[in-house]
Formats: structure tokens, sequence, C-alpha cells
């Protein structure tokens, strides 16, 4: 039961992010501004980690489950990406080192960021 409040916590949120992203004049995902709403609680303390915890460790835990509508309907129109399946398969393998090379740069940005923070106080 603990899970299930955690979950209609965190959904409540994301129903609260797109309410506002709905009446905001420039457009903005629902999702990220109920991770930011989040984020803001999280510091403020006004939710706890500790508290989220269970329902966080369950998704991550379920996080196949949730993969499974979206392939689902990627396989509905295998007929019209088998044709591009080559361009599929060097756009998924060159944003993938892509992605992993911005990750290590911006990581090793961000520990140089601190070192040199570290040494001026």
């Amino acid at each position: 039961m603990k899970i299930l409040t955690q979950l209609s916590l965190l959904f409540t949120l994301c129903a609260a992010g797109n309410a506002v992203s709905s009446v905001l004049p420039v457009t903005l995902p629902g999702s990220v501004i109920a991770m930011l709403v989040l984020l803001v609680l999280l510091c403020t303390k006004i939710i706890k980690p500790a508290n989220l915890e269970p329902a966080g460790d369950w998704v991550l835990n379920n996080m196949a489950f949730f993969f499974l509508p979206p392939s689902v309907g990627i396989m509905e129109y295998f007929d019209v990406l088998s044709h591009y399946a080559l361009q599929l398969v060097c756009i998924v393998v060159v944003s993938t080192v892509v992605t992993f090379a911005v990750a290590t740069w911006a990581g090793e940005g961000a520990l140089a960021l601190q070192k040199r923070l570290s040494k001026s106080k």
C-alpha cells in the first residue's frame, strides 16, 4: 500500500505538470515541469527522498514492463521500418556513441569544476 501511495504522488505530480504545460504560452513538456517540481520539493525537504525510495525501486525493478507498449507499437510498423533498417541501425549506433561521449565529457567537466571549486575554498 505504501508503494501505491508513493506512485500516486508521482502520478499526481505528472498530472499537475501536464496541466501547467497546457496553460503555458511556451511549449514545455509536462513531464519536465513535473520533474522540476519534484526537484524543488526534494531540495526544500518537503518530500524526503526516503519517502519515495520504495516506489522508485519498484519502478526500476519493473522497468522492462514500461517498454512493452512502445515495442509492440514498433512491431506493428515492421514492414515500413524494414526498408530503413540499415539507416536506423546506423542512427542508433552513432547516437549511442555520441551520448556516451557527451556523458563522459559532462562527467569529467563536473569533476574538474568540483576540484576547481574545492581548491578555491
